[in-house]
């Protein structure tokens, strides 16, 4: 064989078993070396290893616009949180949120943490405030909506309030009414007192006959104080004396 073929050979022969390896080595390399991605959010390539995965949408953007978008929400307050990408797309009627897990994977400080947990609670809870004892709590929010009282949520304090009008609620008193109806009734049930028929002007008896007339202008009712019922309603004497004695005659209660 000519030397100079044979030589030629031994060195293909050696390129090939090199190029063999580097080939074998690169597949290798291929396959443990971390894949890129693409952030929608600065629109940059990133190895997948500083990828944040929002789980609600399955959305991936880099760490540094997560944790910038999540600090930017925390200090305007909003919550929930939705992932930015989802923000961008106008038409996407279900846009996954960012949980707290993922928050505090993201780093915030302890303050921007604390506001979170805060509103988090915020979401299914509601600050209420006592003006008996001072202090503030959160209650549940669908409780506090299903009742019209509030019992302050600490164990020292007994304090009950109307949701509506705020006033105290008086432990064992007379059902409460932000207008103040329910307490005259219960009030008047305990003097026995009177409303008139008529109108319903409250009325209270101190001294003569159970014969009343109504003090309201233009009213003109009469009534027996004893049974509350109406004897007449006119403005004529002869009417009113004739009235009086046909109830008298035959009230229920003597």
């Amino acid at each position: 064989m000519d030397p100079g073929l044979e030589f030629a050979l031994q060195l293909q022969a050696k390129f090939d078993s090199e190029n063999e390896k580097l080939l074998k080595q690169r597949g290798e390399l291929m396959r443990t070396a971390q894949r890129q991605y693409h952030c929608g959010i600065c629109l940059d390539d990133f190895p997948e290893d500083d990828a944040v995965h929002i789980d609600a949408c399955g959305h991936d953007i880099c760490r540094d616009c997560a944790r910038g978008h999540v600090c930017n929400k925390i200090e305007e307050h909003r919550f929930p949180v939705i992932c930015p990408v989802c923000m961008a797309d106008h038409k996407n009627q279900n846009p996954g949120t960012i949980p707290g897990t993922l928050v505090q994977l993201l780093g915030v400080s302890e303050e921007q943490w604390a506001t979170w947990v805060e509103m988090e609670i915020a979401q299914f809870s509601i600050s209420i405030n006592c003006r008996k004892c001072q202090h503030s709590g959160f209650v549940d929010r669908e409780d506090l909506e299903a009742n019209s009282e509030i019992n302050c949520p600490f164990p020292a304090c007994d304090h009950v309030w109307c949701q509506k009008c705020q006033q105290t609620i008086e432990p064992g008193g007379s059902k409460h009414s932000c207008d103040g109806t329910a307490e005259l009734d219960h009030l008047m049930k305990q003097q026995g007192w009177r409303y008139c028929p008529n109108c319903k002007t409250p009325i209270q008896k101190f001294d003569g006959c159970n014969h009343l007339s109504c003090i309201a202008p233009g009213c003109n009712t009469h009534f027996c104080y004893r049974c509350g019922q109406t004897i007449n309603r006119t403005a004529i004497p002869s009417e009113i004396m004739a009235g009086k004695t046909a109830h008298f005659r035959t009230c229920a209660i003597v």
